[in-house]
């Protein structure tokens, strides 16, 4: 039995940390300072606070008690989501089906892009196309897709099936903010969503949605360029997201 389970770090470029159960988390950076979320409120520390939250060097109960919670900062995504991250579990049935549809030609266009951006998987152009659905649904524009972008996202995938990892943070890259700096990806606002176990596109581009910190990230207003990096073995995912 496949476990799923989704990760989303969010970018204008500040930092949440979501304790849900099934795994899913939100995170955003900023720099000097990082909000990091709770259910409760959020507290601003230091980059180097972050990052030793991240490296488990300090407990998110430790950043509670030093710094204290400030007041709760809806944004126009967050309070749009909440509502429909609530109705979670009486959609998961309808994800199943969806890879099994029997009409062929519904499931086609899912699966074989008429076009691919060079450089990308089906899938990896599909996850674009779909993420593209929804913002164009919320009326935002649509993010082109960059092969650089899809490239270093690939690498981060390949990257948690070879160290056998889960998060934002890479033993080998540290940071997606790092990972991207690294092999030259400029940007003003960033932001990276990760999932792992669904089987199609459409899975995953669905579970990302029912979460509001990935859907977040996916109708961020600010972004204006996609990458995508897909591993079949272990169905890894990594969207990165920036405002150029």
């Amino acid at each position: 039995m496949n476990k799923k389970v989704v990760v989303s770090l969010a970018a204008s470029l500040t930092l949440f940390a979501s304790p849900f159960v099934n795994k899913t988390e939100a995170a955003q950076v900023s720099q000097p300072t990082v909000k990091v979320q709770c259910q409760t409120g959020q507290v601003v520390v230091p980059k180097e606070v972050y990052q030793q939250l991240a490296q488990g060097n300090i407990s998110l109960q430790w950043i509670l008690k030093n710094y204290g919670l400030t007041a709760q900062q809806p944004t126009q995504q967050v309070p749009s989501t909440k509502p429909e991250a609530k109705p979670a579990p009486t959609t998961k049935p309808e994800a199943k089906p969806a890879p099994t549809t029997k009409p062929a030609p519904s499931t086609k266009p899912e699966t074989k892009p008429t076009q691919t951006t060079a450089g990308l998987s089906a899938f990896e152009q599909q996850v674009i196309d779909l993420t593209n659905n929804e913002r164009q649904k919320a009326g935002l524009q649509p993010l082109k897709a960059d092969s650089e972008l899809s490239s270093v996202a690939r690498k981060k995938s390949e990257d948690m099936l070879a160290k056998n990892y889960f998060s934002h943070t890479s033993p080998t890259y540290g940071s997606p903010f790092d990972m991207m700096k690294k092999f030259g990806i400029t940007y003003r606002t960033a932001g990276e969503n990760i999932a792992k176990g669904q089987r199609t596109p459409a899975e995953v581009v669905k579970a990302w949605m029912e979460s509001p910190g990935h859907r977040a990230n996916i109708l961020n207003k600010d972004y204006t360029h996609i990458g995508v990096g897909y591993v079949e073995n272990g169905n890894i995912w990594t969207q990165m997201f920036v405002g150029k």
